[in-house]
């Protein structure tokens, strides 16, 4: 049964309304791609607000990097672009996404510097102390085997000290004086970026959680993630927009991971899908093996690859397709493409699609605001086709300059914009 978009026509004739098959759509993956200003976000919020009309029991997770669709980037205007009866409005750091559900590799990734010496030194004693704290907490939980990446509680501080006692000195067989052994010194790099990461206030919602504290903490965190917690609501939105933009990276693949981990492990996986929304995608899953990115890139490129089998879809939302990671966008069944007229993006994108549909590709510099070429699996043949406004509309207009520049505010108050800058804080802005 095709599904119909209230606000989704056929542009040469908009009494035409469109139809989408929505298990290719949202099963098989798709991408929205379009340059700024095209209508990815009215796109974005039409095929939600619909889709949760017509389809009630849906579980869409969608990472809001600027506050677009929970209303915190604009001051002037709080609407949010989905009701508080069908979405949750999280913020990223007061959900606490802790670094004891981080993989081994991604605290290795914010650790060490595989390029050092001592490299080998830091990343054995480093798992031998991971695994050594999880063993006690295992044993806690009555856990009948644990590993590495077990996602159980494991203290930071502790570990801290088992590492500094191997870096210092060793006491002397022979003289029983304080001496320098084999590994004195090898993790003295290791300590410092330990310490600055655990110095900085931005990563305080890894580091140090308040809430996500313990390891009965994770089912809670769980059903908040998903939409189970109370209220249960189809959408959750995750606004990443208070997230220093460095930081955005690792929460993106903690968010990524959690989300194909918990169908992974669900029985029911396959009554209850999961879609995956992420938006302006190159900032956290370009292409190339920039290591500040191998963790959120990793973890989206296992749900491209894998997540149809266990029911995890993945949206892809970018205004600049070809930086971001081929891997992903070669997965997509669907592709609904918005204005694009840089043509290094049209040639990327004409590499991607069908080869039969790849002439379509030319007219996409022509395309009006919301007016998208819709190619693949979720419809019948290559359709072009108009989102209206949709209703409410995520804040995602362009700065009036015009207005704004007649009738703006006459003063600022400067030392609220410098509170916010030193203490990075966004997150009451709306």
């Amino acid at each position: 049964m095709g599904l119909y978009y209230r606000s989704l026509v056929l542009a040469a004739n908009h009494s035409l309304p469109v139809y989408f098959d929505p298990t290719p759509l949202f099963g098989r993956h798709f991408a929205i791609l379009g340059q700024t200003g095209a209508g990815k976000s009215w796109t974005v919020a039409n095929l939600i607000q619909t889709a949760v009309k017509v389809m009630p029991k849906s579980h869409i997770i969608l990472l809001d990097l600027h506050g677009e669709y929970s209303g915190s980037n604009d001051v002037e205007n709080l609407e949010k672009a989905f009701s508080e009866a069908t979405a949750r409005y999280l913020d990223a750091r007061e959900l606490e996404i802790p670094y004891w559900l981080m993989t081994f590799g991604e605290l290795c990734d914010l650790f060490i510097d595989r390029s050092e010496f001592s490299a080998h030194n830091q990343l054995a004693a480093f798992r031998d102390a991971i695994v050594a704290l999880k063993d006690e907490e295992g044993e806690r939980l009555e856990l009948p085997r644990v590993t590495i990446d077990t996602p159980i509680f494991f203290d930071l501080a502790r570990l801290r000290e088992n590492i500094d006692d191997k870096n210092g000195l060793v006491t002397s067989t022979s003289t029983g004086k304080q001496v320098k052994g084999p590994l004195t010194g090898a993790f003295d790099n290791f300590l410092m970026r330990l310490d600055s990461r655990l110095g900085d206030i931005r990563y305080d919602f890894l580091f140090k959680p308040i809430v996500r504290n313990s390891s009965e903490s994770l089912h809670d965190l769980l059903r908040d993630f998903v939409g189970l917690g109370e209220p249960k609501r189809p959408i959750t939105v995750i606004d990443l927009s208070s997230v220093p933009f460095d930081v955005r990276p690792t929460v993106a693949a903690q968010i990524g991971r959690l989300a194909f981990e918990f169908n992974y492990w669900n029985p029911q996986y396959r009554e209850f899908p999961l879609l995956l929304i992420c938006e302006e995608a190159h900032a956290y899953i370009p292409r190339g093996s920039d290591s500040q990115y191998e963790g959120s890139r990793k973890s989206m490129e296992r749900i491209a690859k894998e997540g149809r089998k266990y029911g995890v879809g993945l949206a892809v939302v970018s205004q600049r397709p070809h930086e971001v990671s081929e891997t992903v966008l070669s997965q997509c069944g669907t592709f609904l493409c918005l204005r694009i007229t840089n043509p290094t993006d049209q040639a990327y994108i004409r590499s991607l699609v069908p080869e039969a549909e790849r002439d379509l590709v030319d007219i996409l510099a022509g395309l009006g605001r919301g007016e998208a070429m819709v190619l693949g699996e979720a419809v019948p043949l290559p359709t072009r086709v108009q989102f209206h406004i949709p209703d409410p509309q995520p804040n995602s207009d362009d700065v009036d300059f015009y207005n704004k520049w007649i009738d703006g505010p006459d003063d600022l108050d400067v030392e609220e914009i410098v509170k916010r800058w030193r203490n990075q804080e966004r997150s009451d802005m709306g």
